[in-house]
């Protein structure tokens, strides 16, 4: 192996440069123990531990620049170090409270993990296998008897921890609440055992003139958490559109609101998983009452004076139970994939006033294209499996955030499918700091809703514009109706 420090060295003179020169062209140190005791049910700690119990790793423990050339025929484990990468690595890369920098032409056979450090990628680098990037989680090293010693830094939860900023929860605006302003806190007895919290949020909204709430109770015994929540509440089925923010920016300045909504008095036990992992379980039984929710003519900047109304519901209590499995997973090196799988099934003959079967998959799909480019996939199937669902389980998409030739949520019912294929390519050169570089798109969306026995056509939108921060501004064109529809909007981390 051939590596070379340019790191943590000063000139000098004579014997003492020559000196100098020897120590750091040697290379860093290998071989040593490296003790860790994971935690129980920590998935992170199991594959770090997995990986040390290979036993055959590389340790180095120095800032190390590795030149184009050079190879490293195995596994690597970087601690407290600096690791500038421009050769191959033949092997799995595992980094603990130290950088990893990829530079263009590296090749990494393996996996890459980072713990409680930096990674900085490279377009132009191949990594084989994942990359798992976690700087949140903290680890430290320390010698031990020649060796080393890994502990993971367990931070002691809050007693009191106040949402947002001293408790006020960023407010939203829609065509039915006007403004909700929330207040929330969540309160955990960190002595006990499973840690127990019970979390409080109180919601006004002005456009109903009502104080909702929400109360849940939950115990934290490791791999899993369980509780109860109770609650009254405005739902929405359209969250898969537009998050809370921008939805909200769409309505106040634009009079596009991409949700439709009901209220909803429900109570659930909750069964799912926690920690650090890259997907997760839930299991839920709900009773839930719910009713129509009127919208209102709330102002806007430059919406119209239509006020589009939400949707009968079928007013009425249901008992149901869900399984539902969502995943949150890198892909390559700068990926990412999320998803969900959801079943949520509800009998009257035991209890309620309504028998259905919903099943759902949704998934998001973002990854690098060539060079600085990115692809980005979505698809979302939605029905009724058996039975009948009821008006507050039906959804719809349309509008600038799906298919901008229509309008807002034309396309509605218990049966959706809807997709979209994307491009998007940055203008380096008018990067602007943080707020990042404009970039030109293209998407393909199309989709579809109906109930039984209905047949309807597949509507498809080609789209083209310039996006820049949080805004999006476009052309959309029907290739079979032939309309063409500018349109702008507000485009935050999340959207579709």
């Amino acid at each position: 192996m051939k590596a070379c420090l340019l790191s943590g060295h000063r000139p000098a003179r004579s014997a003492l440069s020559l000196f100098a020169a020897l120590v750091l062209l040697a290379p860093p140190l290998a071989g040593q123990d490296v003790a860790f005791q994971p935690r129980k049910g920590n998935e992170l700690d199991s594959k770090l531990a997995g990986f040390l119990a290979r036993g055959d790793a590389e340790v180095w423990t120095r800032d190390t620049v590795v030149a184009s050339e050079s190879l490293v025929s195995g596994d690597l484990l970087v601690l407290e170090a600096q690791v500038r990468l421009s050769g191959s690595v033949a092997g799995d890369i595992y980094v603990v409270d130290g950088d990893l920098f990829l530079r263009p032409g590296a090749r990494v056979t393996g996996d890459i993990v980072v713990l409680s450090g930096g990674y900085h990628g490279s377009g132009m680098a191949t990594v084989a296998g994942d990359v798992l990037w976690r700087p949140a989680e903290r680890y430290t090293v320390m010698p031990s008897g020649g060796g080393f010693e890994i502990h993971p830094v367990v931070d002691v939860p809050d007693v009191v921890d106040l949402h947002g900023l001293y408790g006020f929860e960023a407010p939203t605006y829609d065509r039915s609440s006007a403004v909700t302003a929330a207040w929330g806190v969540t309160l955990r007895a960190a002595a006990w055992a499973w840690q127990p919290t019970l979390e409080l949020v109180g919601r006004y909204r002005s456009g109903q003139g009502e104080v909702e709430g929400t109360v849940r109770q939950f115990w934290h015994p490791g791999p899993v958490e369980f509780g109860i929540e109770a609650e009254r509440i405005t739902r929405t089925n359209e969250a898969w559109i537009r998050g809370g923010v921008s939805n909200s920016l769409s309505y106040l300045f634009l009079g596009d609101d991409f949700r439709d909504y009901y209220g909803a008095d429900r109570v659930a036990f909750v069964l799912r998983g926690s920690g650090d992992r890259w997907w997760t379980p839930l299991f839920r039984v709900e009773w839930e009452d719910a009713w129509s929710r009127r919208a209102g003519d709330h102002f806007t900047f430059f919406g119209s004076d239509t006020v589009r109304e939400n949707p009968p519901i079928d007013d009425g209590a249901a008992w149901s139970a869900a399984l539902a499995v969502s995943a949150d997973r890198s892909t390559g090196e700068n990926g990412r994939l999320v998803g969900n799988v959801l079943l949520e099934g509800a009998d009257s003959t035991l209890a309620g006033d309504f028998s259905y079967l919903l099943g759902e998959v949704s998934a998001r799909w973002l990854t690098p294209g060539f060079g600085t480019h990115e692809l980005d996939f979505f698809a979302l199937v939605r029905g009724d499996l058996a039975g009948s669902l009821p008006g507050q389980r039906w959804t719809g998409f349309g509008g600038r955030a799906t298919l901008p030739t229509y309008d807002v949520m034309t396309f509605r019912g218990p049966r959706v499918v809807y997709g979209h294929v994307g491009y998007a390519i940055p203008i380096e050169v008018l990067t602007a700091g943080m707020l990042g570089a404009p970039g030109v798109f293209a998407r393909v969306g199309t989709g579809r809703a109906w109930e039984d026995g209905q047949s309807s056509d597949w509507r498809v939108n080609l789209v083209g514009g310039l996006r820049f921060w949080v805004l999006e501004g476009g052309v959309a064109w029907d290739p079979d109706a032939g309309d063409v529809r500018g349109y702008a909007i507000f485009r935050f981390p999340g959207d579709l």
